[in-house]
C-alpha cells in the first residue's frame, strides 16, 4: 500500500510517499527521478514514519538537490545533440547500421546504430566509446605525468595500473596497494585536469593523506594545481 505525504525542513518542503510492505526496518530513498520514499513494515503507525522522516529531512533536501542536479546535466542522444569530450562540446551525426560505432571525424562524433531514434541504444555505443578513449588516453596520461615526478620518486616507484570506472563522489582514488582508479567522465574534462587527477593520485603513493607533505609534493610537480582543482569543479 503507498501513501503520500510532504515533509519540511526551515527552508523547503517536500513531497514523499510511503510504501509499506513485508519487511522488519524502515527505510527512506530518494530514487533516480528525486522521488522520496518511504519503505515501512506494514504494523508501522503514520505518526512514526512522519517523525522518522523529520529527522533525516536535511539529508533528503541534499540528496534531492544531487539526483536533481545529475537529471539536469544528463545529456541527450539525438541528432544534433552536443556532447562533450576532453573539454569541448560536439555535435552527434546519428545514422544506422547493424553494428554499433562511432567514429569521432572532424569535430563530430559520427554514431551508427540499429535504430537511430533508441536514445538507449546511441547511449550505450557512445559509453563504450567513451570508455575506450579513456583507457587508452589515460595510460598515455600516466606515464607522461609520473615523468614530471622527481628522480628519487621515479626510483622508489613503478608507474600504477590504471582502473576505469564511474564514480559519483570522486574523480579518482589511490589503494594503498598503488593501485589508482579514475573517473570515466575524466574523457570529458580538459587534459589538464586530467593530468591534475592523475598527479593528486600519484603524490598519495608517497603521502597517503593530505597533510603538508603531500601538498609539497603537490606543488613541486605541479604549481599550478589550484587553478586546475578549481576548473574541475566549474565543470562538474
Amino acid at each position: 500500500m503507498t501513501d503520500a505525504r510532504q515533509g519540511t525542513t526551515l527552508e523547503q518542503s517536500f513531497e514523499y510517499r510511503i510504501k509499506r510492505q513485508r519487511r522488519k526496518t524502515i527505510a527512506l530513498h530518494v530514487l533516480a527521478d528525486g522521488t522520496v520514499e518511504v519503505r515501512t513494515p506494514n504494523w508501522v503507525p503514520k505518526y512514526e514514519l512522519v517523525d522518522f522522516v523529520e529527522r533525516r529531512s536535511e539529508w533528503v533536501i541534499q540528496r534531492r538537490r544531487e539526483v536533481l542536479r545529475d537529471l539536469a546535466n544528463q545529456p541527450t542522444f539525438c541528432d544534433g545533440q552536443y556532447h562533450r569530450f576532453l573539454g569541448a562540446m560536439f555535435p552527434l551525426r546519428l545514422s544506422t547500421a547493424r553494428r554499433g560505432h562511432v567514429d569521432f571525424r572532424d569535430s563530430v562524433f559520427l554514431v551508427t546504430v540499429r535504430d537511430k531514434d533508441d536514445p538507449v541504444q546511441v547511449s550505450k555505443v557512445m559509453e563504450r566509446w567513451y570508455r575506450e578513449k579513456a583507457i587508452e588516453l589515460y595510460e598515455e596520461r600516466m606515464f607522461a605525468c609520473f615523468e614530471q615526478f622527481p628522480d628519487w620518486f621515479q626510483d622508489k616507484y613503478v608507474i600504477p595500473e590504471i582502473t576505469v570506472r564511474k564514480m559519483r563522489r570522486r574523480w579518482g582514488s589511490c589503494s594503498r596497494a598503488g593501485e589508482v582508479t579514475l573517473n570515466l567522465a575524466l574523457i570529458k574534462m580538459p587534459i589538464r585536469c586530467l593530468d591534475y587527477v592523475i598527479v593528486h593520485e600519484l603524490c598519495h603513493l608517497e603521502a597517503f593523506h593530505h597533510g603538508k607533505a603531500f601538498y609539497r609534493l603537490l606543488a613541486l610537480v605541479m604549481p599550478s594545481w589550484k587553478e586546475h582543482e578549481n576548473l574541475i569543479e566549474q565543470l562538474s
